[in-house]
């Protein structure tokens, strides 16, 4: 962050997290973000529910049907469209990515990301406990404006065991001891005050599986905190997934993307 009245911005996506998963698990620090935030338990995602289309659309503000990313397979867009990563990297503001998923080093364009760190651990049960640990470690140091934590290891286990299996529930747990860790180590620092938090999904799943339009599939929670926020409480009006990016924008301060199709969820404001 430049100075000490700016605010930056944490998005920490738990990937395959159902709403009623979090209702069901373990979740004492999501539960303090709901209690002093904005949230939503009925947020939508796109078709098709794959982790590649649905990040796509959450970092470029558009459906697939625009953004052309259908698989979990990057390939290059027709006619592209900016990222909030490179929307912030344009305005001089500092970007950063931890993840434990190789696909998502796609979501930025070279040279948009200040740090990039990647670990591959997800078969690995606390592997979002190291996640965490690194970006506590990194927003500590550097402050970046924007900072994307990604935990993948609930998807890994929806797949495995089944959403809303007892496995699953217990993972989802783990995930929030993760945005505990950030939580804590921000607060120590003295800096949780200056960034606003978005903690959301990408899809749910049912069964084994997830990339249909079943409602199991696309809706997922979406849960805001931190400075800016105005109104606090279940948000009222639809959120979708390709608002995201939109929203960060306008914490950040950043022009809007004309090629956007979300707008900023200006209930919160």
């Amino acid at each position: 962050m430049q100075n000490s009245s700016s605010y930056g911005t944490i998005l920490i996506v738990i990937d395959g997290c159902r709403p009623d998963g979090i209702q069901q698990a373990n979740t004492p620090n999501i539960d303090t973000l709901i209690a002093r935030g904005a949230y939503t338990f009925n947020a939508q995602s796109v078709v098709p529910s794959s982790t590649l289309p649905c990040h796509t659309s959450m970092f470029r503000g558009v459906t697939p049907s625009r953004h052309g990313i259908t698989t979990n397979t990057w390939v290059p867009m027709v006619r592209p469209v900016p990222s909030i990563v490179e929307a912030a990297h344009a305005m001089k503001k500092k970007t950063a990515f931890i993840y434990n998923w190789e696909q998502l080093r796609d979501l930025a364009a070279p040279g948009s990301l200040d740090f990039s760190y990647f670990r591959e651990n997800l078969d690995d049960p606390e592997g979002d406990l190291t996640i965490a640990q690194i970006a506590a470690e990194h927003l500590i140091a550097e402050q970046p404006d924007f900072c994307f934590v990604y935990l993948g290891v609930v998807d890994i286990v929806g797949h495995r065991h089944a959403w809303m299996s007892e496995e699953y529930i217990e993972q989802i747990g783990i995930a929030d001891q993760a945005i505990g860790i950030l939580l804590e180590e921000l607060e120590k620092a003295n800096l949780l005050e200056h960034y606003f938090i978005l903690v959301q999904s990408d899809h749910g799943g049912h069964g084994k599986s997830h990339g249909t339009d079943l409602p199991e599939d696309l809706t997922i929670p979406w849960i805001a905190a931190g400075p800016k926020i105005k109104q606090t409480g279940e948000i009222k009006e639809l959120v979708r997934i390709f608002d995201t990016a939109p929203t960060l924008a306008h914490v950040l301060d950043l022009p809007l993307s004309e090629d956007w199709e979300g707008q900023p969820i200006m209930q919160i404001f």
